[in-house]
């Protein structure tokens, strides 16, 4: 049969079906007409969740259940939120008020930044009792550091004189005799103890020191091998209380303190009360750090709750939220144009964008849940022993993404099907979704 009589019968066939008879085929169009649009305008709404769970620092959100102390840092973790490109971490730090009789860690008394250790050394280089200390006769091998020889040592180190490595091999070769020395750490966790409790003293043996320093007693707690290092008065010169952990560290000295058998044992203050500033002797500050992560930086791998591998996760996720931002844009705009054309093609392309996004959010969260899961088995800093940890709105917007544009795609998927000749609502339609060919 020619071309040009298919046509015809085509078009004859299609236009001896009545108004009336298309009024079910209408109004069906019309329900899917309201049911397509309010998709479209709800990914739109999930496409502005999306930028908004992107931009919050609150999908990841860690409680340290009123303070948890971190060694390390001498701080209480209070709690921390994270999102794709910033972090934020809270702490309390404890101060030991002055008129406190409380143990102090001799680290806490220190200058802790290079540059005051080295303009405090440059200070009392210049000081007369420095050059006295120098004139006291010392004579390798040294079999006993008595005052004098201990002064030299301190003297030299001060000067940063070369002098001061040959003391410091004598000084690591006399201690290693001691038998206090020589008893081995026990693998468990560290004793903790409070530095208000009454028997501090009992418990931290010859380790707690009472001091005077600028007419205040302080009760210090250091390492034996320290207080063996240093001289007799140290505490009444200026700056020497200063630098007399940066000195024990440059002797190998390790800043822990241990017992007679071997455990080490903690000064853990009080946790921070919650209606005061002061409290058990200590002026408890909180302290709120936020930050952008530095991805593709050197500087974010020496922070001590990162590491490269975490940083392998943040990226992956990072990527994926930004391609998904241009994925659910194309994906709207093709959604809005099916109301233009209402060609079944290009339903079934809207559908197919809108679940490819569905899979790019849910590839974001899957990453996610697998770096929250490596963060608290390898990262302690970040998630220390003894937190809470909940998600934030940012992961709920992210769910929320997820499931409208799932179920808009396959809306869109399922009113694309093909309807022609009567099952069309009109002739218009009808035509529309008939074959085209391409040709001449």
């Amino acid at each position: 049969m020619p071309r040009e009589s298919l046509r015809m019968k085509r078009e004859v066939s299609t236009s001896t079906i009545g108004h009336e008879e298309r009024k079910p085929q209408m109004e069906a169009y019309m329900f899917e007409r309201r049911m397509l649009f309010a998709c479209s305008v709800l990914y739109g709404i999930s496409l502005i969740g999306w930028i908004v769970a992107i931009s919050t620092d609150h999908w990841i959100i860690i409680s340290g259940v009123g303070g948890i102390f971190i060694p390390e840092t001498r701080r209480f973790f209070m709690s921390s939120h994270s999102g794709l490109w910033r972090h934020c971490r809270y702490t309390t730090i404890p101060y030991a008020l002055p008129d406190a009789r409380v143990g102090r860690n001799f680290t806490s008394i220190a200058f802790q930044t290079p540059s005051n250790i080295i303009d405090a050394k440059l200070n009392i280089s210049k000081e007369p009792y420095i050059n006295d200390f120098l004139d006291v006769n010392a004579s390798f091998p040294i079999n006993d550091f008595n005052d004098n020889i201990k002064r030299r040592m301190f003297a030299h180190w001060v000067r940063n004189d070369e002098m001061f490595i040959d003391f410091k091999k004598e000084f690591l070769g006399f201690i290693s005799t001691l038998p206090k020395f020589n008893i081995p750490l026990k693998d468990e966790p560290p004793i903790l103890l409070r530095p208000d409790d009454i028997n501090t003293k009992t418990k931290f043996g010859d380790s707690l020191m009472e001091v005077k320093i600028n007419n205040t007693d302080y009760f210090i707690i250091a390492p034996s091998a320290a207080r063996i290092a240093i001289f007799d008065g140290w505490n009444g010169h200026l700056y020497v209380p200063k630098l007399f952990w940066p000195y024990a560290r440059d002797l190998n000295i390790p800043a822990y303190v241990t017992n007679n058998e071997g455990y080490i044992l903690q000064l853990v203050p009080p946790k921070p009360p919650k209606n005061t500033k002061n409290a058990n002797g200590y002026e408890y500050t909180p302290n709120r750090k936020c930050k952008y992560i530095k991805m593709f930086s050197e500087e974010a791998e020496k922070d001590p709750g990162f590491d490269e591998e975490l940083l392998d996760y943040i990226r992956t996720q990072a990527s994926f939220a930004c391609i998904n931002v241009f994925v659910m844009a194309l994906g709207l705009v093709f959604a809005f144009y099916t109301f233009l054309n209402p060609r079944y093609m290009f339903k079934r392309l809207a559908g197919g964008v809108l679940l490819v996004s569905a899979f790019t959010t849910l590839v974001v969260i899957q990453v996610l849940l697998a770096s929250v899961d490596y963060t608290r088995e390898h990262l302690i800093f970040a998630y220390p022993e003894g937190a809470e940890f909940r998600y934030g709105y940012g992961v709920i917007l992210a769910w929320f993404t997820f499931s409208t544009d799932i179920c808009c795609g396959l809306m869109f998927l399922w009113y694309s099907k093909k309807k022609k000749g009567n099952k069309a609502a009109t002739e218009e339609f009808a035509m529309a979704d008939e074959p085209i060919n391409i040709g001449r």
